[in-house]
């Protein structure tokens, strides 16, 4: 009795802790979500600066050469864009008048491949015709043969003209085999084509001379008394040599090809477009300007008649407000422009105060500084005008520089975390009637904490925020 009751007991509880698993896996996952409503978008990066009092520029000589003209004096006031200094510029374009006539040229022989290519394919569908028919007129010469073997000297004769036909054949692909040589050798040599390639055409040019050595030495054999002993096997050499010759003819019309050589040249042609538009640059660099109005306050190039490229030309003092000096990293210094607008921050314990800022210039070089976090980081100058007044601004205050790099009204974004990525493409899970919906998505910028989505999700969609909370798949009842 004892044990049916203990039976009973287990029994009970086995269905108990069943029941209450089925009713936990029937029950909907609980998550969590955000409703999806365009609003105002932005994406930003903070960087400590300071104010500067009067500042001085550095003009640097971006190349180098003889100096022409010194137009200025130390203590004299410049505006910006006046001339600093003039270098001759003559070797520069003389050089670019070089690249210039090598292009003319190159230009030249680009339309000379074309009609080189169909010279070739007509020469050589003329003489695969004409092999075409001494190989008809070889047939007709074998049959005359076996009607008439006493006529042996009119035989020899014709079979010299045809031999002598061959071997005028077998020459000019000698000599188109060895132009072929010539073009894959250049080619190579661009690093266009691979060794084999140029194996290949030494090959051919080898079995066309074997050819043209044979076909002399069967012109010596007919040409002599023996040459009409064997009228039979001297036809079937003739006939194999012609179809020999045909075979080779096609092969060279197959293998024509000026492309090739047509990419090579343009890839120089490239090149020195490459060097002239740097050249060109170093023209327009040769008539070194003032980057702002100033005070000329030393003068680097007054005792000197050659310039060395980024050696130092001028010092130049400009007045007015103060500016804000401040580093950025190499990161993200191609995300700014002269003329953005900044907010500048001063921290203070009754709340911040913002001002607003242009960028007046960004530097042309980065330096090496240390974070304070102890890492080496490269960082360019920036230069802050603000827009405004204020006493807040006093030499050697800090001041955080905020610079917005992306911002844009009526922007649908999501967070990070909601985003996944399946076979490649990236994914959002929507609820739809309770139930997820795994849905595609294009993403936009990357802001702090969020991503824009430019399509894929629409206003009002409800998205759960972290795509990866356990037990979350496709097409499973959720609770929010």
């Amino acid at each position: 009795m004892k044990k049916k009751v203990k039976y009973a007991i287990l029994i009970l509880i086995v269905l108990a802790v069943g029941g209450a698993v089925v009713f936990t896996a029937m029950q909907p996952l609980h998550v969590d979500t955000v409703i999806i409503t365009p609003s105002y978008a932005e994406a930003y990066f903070t960087e400590r600066g300071h104010v500067q009092d009067d500042r001085h520029v550095t003009v640097y000589a971006l190349t180098g050469g003889v100096i022409l003209s010194v137009n200025v004096q130390e203590g004299q006031f410049v505006e910006e864009g006046d001339i600093l200094a003039v270098i001759d510029p003559s070797d520069f374009l003389h050089e670019i008048q070089q690249l210039s006539v090598s292009n003319q040229s190159i230009y030249a022989q680009i339309d000379n491949l074309a009609a080189e290519e169909a010279r070739m394919r007509v020469s050589q569908t003329a003489s695969r015709n004409a092999l075409q028919g001494e190989l008809n007129a070889i047939a007709a010469q074998e049959q005359i043969a076996r009607v008439s073997e006493t006529d042996g000297l009119h035989i020899r004769e014709e079979n010299i003209r045809l031999q002598n036909i061959l071997i005028e054949q077998s020459r000019i692909d000698v000599q188109n085999a060895q132009d072929e040589l010539d073009r894959a050798q250049l080619l190579f040599n661009a690093g266009i084509i691979p060794r084999v390639e140029v194996d290949a055409a030494e090959q051919v040019l080898e079995g066309h001379n074997t050819m043209l050595q044979t076909n002399e030495q069967r012109l010596e054999i007919i040409s002599s008394e023996a040459g009409i002993v064997d009228q039979s096997e001297h036809f079937a050499a003739l006939r194999s040599a012609t179809q020999a010759q045909i075979a080779g003819i096609e092969t060279t019309l197959n293998q024509l090809n000026s492309e090739p050589m047509r990419q090579h040249f343009l890839a120089l042609i490239e090149g020195n477009n490459l060097a002239i538009a740097n050249l060109e640059r170093m023209v327009n660099s040769s008539t070194i300007t003032s980057p702002v109005s100033g005070i000329i306050d030393q003068l680097h190039v007054d005792s000197t008649n050659i310039l060395n490229p980024a050696r130092p030309v001028a010092e130049i003092i400009t007045g007015g407000d103060n500016f804000i000096e401040v580093f950025v990293s190499t990161a993200n210094i191609n995300d700014l422009s002269v003329g953005d607008t900044v907010d500048l921050i001063f921290i203070r314990q009754g709340g911040d105060v913002v001002y607003s800022g242009t960028i007046y210039s960004i530097g042309n070089r980065a330096e090496a500084m240390v974070s304070i976090l102890g890492v080496e980081e490269r960082r360019v100058e920036v230069l802050i005008e603000p827009n405004t007044s204020s006493d807040s601004f006093r030499s050697g205050f800090d001041v955080d520089v905020r610079f917005v790099t992306y911002a844009a009204e009526n922007r649908i974004t999501v967070p990070r975390t909601a985003i996944f990525e399946d076979a490649g493409q990236s994914m959002v899970y929507v609820v739809e009637n309770g139930t997820t919906v795994a849905r595609p998505v294009v993403l936009g910028t990357q802001l702090r904490t969020e991503v824009v989505i430019e399509s894929g999700i629409n206003d009002g969609d409800v998205v759960i925020r972290n795509a990866r909370q356990d037990g979350l798949a496709h097409g499973i009842s959720v609770a929010y």
